[in-house]
């Protein structure tokens, strides 16, 4: 406990000087050094300060303890998953946010925030702690700024930028940081971001690492998270019937405990790996179930109407692709997520029977528009490899060896 600053605080609330409180237990200079954390006071003299101030050391201490407490539960919800509750744990800490700033949780409670506006994905408000706790990391424990650059790793790959983020959290494993209850989370985000950066077998690695820690912890929401990113890439690396395997142990237990949240992904990945696979009227059916139960103002919405209208593409059912594209070119254009409503406009023009058109558009417009974008790398090299196609057919050969990848 900082006792001199909570000395100040409370002097300063009850509007009292320094002359008024101190007058018969010791010096003004003296009472501002123990304010300002520059003289720590004896006993007796902090004890006579406080019964001046009416305030009660035990209740002080209390009140310590019930921030222990409330941070301890925070961080379970965070560990956990547990978003439903995760809101009204905050607003209990946020109660003692005036108290805190006198104990030892000081900046942990300001990384727990944190990490609390990434996993409600409240990005600005995100943006904005970390630039503050980047400003006080010189004040930061070992532990602290270990909990900073990882928290700031899961901040890098909300915004696509997995090299950054792979190379702090890698950073993390190779000097063997103890991050204590965030350990299997540091595993889980490695297998995600190597994922991304399509480095599969480190992604499975870390992604099996992760599943071992989750089980032992019965964490059953990041289990269920962790299968979803192994099913993944199981996918990508062409172990196609593990893929599946994987992927109906996930849906089986999001079925039984009607897990909402999760169920939607789940149906669009099995589409996705049943489109890979071939299967497409297979894929049709689970890009439907999900887009019945996926929120409409999001970018995963985006990617099933995208999914939807190139799989009704593949069953030469025409009219409803092009169903599916005016739609996403409409719902992108209302998001302003100009990457979705190029890609509709793309197969609209192809739809339309005007095919170099079509791919005139591919290379002028949209491969540029997405080539910076590493968000955007799966569709970069999906709409390349269709112009490297397209300039094969025609005979340019050059062109088609460019754009292969």
């Amino acid at each position: 406990m900082k006792i001199g600053p909570l000395i100040k605080y409370h002097r300063t609330k009850k509007k009292m000087t320094q002359a008024k409180l101190c007058e018969g237990i010791c010096s003004i200079t003296h009472l501002s050094k123990i304010e300002n954390n520059f003289r720590e006071g004896n006993a007796e003299t902090i004890q006579l300060l406080l019964e001046r101030l009416k305030v009660d050391i035990k209740e002080v201490e209390k009140g310590e303890r019930n921030i222990q407490y409330l941070l301890d539960e925070f961080v379970s919800y965070l560990q956990y998953y547990d978003l439903e509750k995760l809101p009204l744990a905050y607003k209990q800490l946020e109660n003692f946010k005036d108290f805190i700033i006198f104990t030892d949780f000081m900046y942990l409670y300001e990384l727990y925030k944190f990490r609390y506006f990434l996993s409600m994905n409240e990005l600005k408000e995100a943006e904005k702690q970390y630039k503050w706790l980047h400003v006080q990391k010189q004040n930061f424990s070992q532990h602290e700024r270990y909990l900073l650059s990882y928290f700031h790793s899961i901040s890098l790959v909300t915004r696509g930028k997995y090299t950054e983020a792979d190379k702090n959290l890698m950073k993390i494993i190779r000097q063997n940081i103890n991050l204590g209850v965030f350990k299997g989370e540091v595993l889980y985000h490695i297998a995600v971001v190597k994922g991304h950066l399509e480095e599969s077998n480190q992604a499975i690695i870390y992604g099996e690492k992760a599943l071992e820690y989750f089980i032992e912890q019965i964490n059953f929401k990041r289990i269920l998270y962790t299968l979803l990113s192994l099913s993944m890439n199981y996918s990508r690396v062409k172990v196609y019937d593990k893929a599946l395997e994987t992927y109906g142990h996930l849906l089986r237990n999001a079925e039984i405990f009607n897990y909402d949240s999760l169920l939607p992904q789940v149906y669009h990945n099995i589409g996705d790996l049943h489109y890979i696979m071939g299967n497409y009227s297979i894929a049709n059916a689970y890009f439907k179930k999900s887009q019945t139960r996926m929120l409409r103002d999001t970018e995963d919405f985006l990617l099933c109407l995208f999914n939807l209208g190139q799989t009704e593409y593949q069953l030469q059912n025409w009219d409803a692709s092009k169903g599916n594209f005016e739609l996403l070119k409409e719902e992108a254009s209302r998001l302003k997520v100009h990457h979705y409503g190029m890609y509709a406009t793309f197969y609209l023009i192809l739809l339309d029977n005007k095919k170099s058109k079509a791919m005139d558009y591919l290379e002028k417009k949209l491969l540029p528009y997405i080539s910076t974008d590493g968000r955007c790398a799966d569709a970069y090299k999906l709409f390349s490899n269709l112009l490297s196609d397209f300039y094969k057919e025609e005979g340019k050969f050059d062109k088609a060896v460019y754009f292969k990848l």
